[in-house]
């Protein structure tokens, strides 16, 4: 019983953990008012990049 619990935990967090991966690929960068990107957004492409 312990070993099918592991394994549909294991199953569960990895259907997780790749929704996450995927959840923002269609969305538009955020930019200022004023043309340049917030500071978060800056920080995050470059962790990203």
């Amino acid at each position: 019983m312990q070993s099918t619990l592991k394994s549909k935990i294991k199953e569960i967090s990895s259907q997780i953990l790749s929704w996450l991966n995927h959840a923002d690929d269609d969305q538009p960068p955020i930019n200022r008012e004023g043309g340049g990107q917030d500071p978060f957004s800056r920080l995050m492409n470059r962790i990203s990049g």
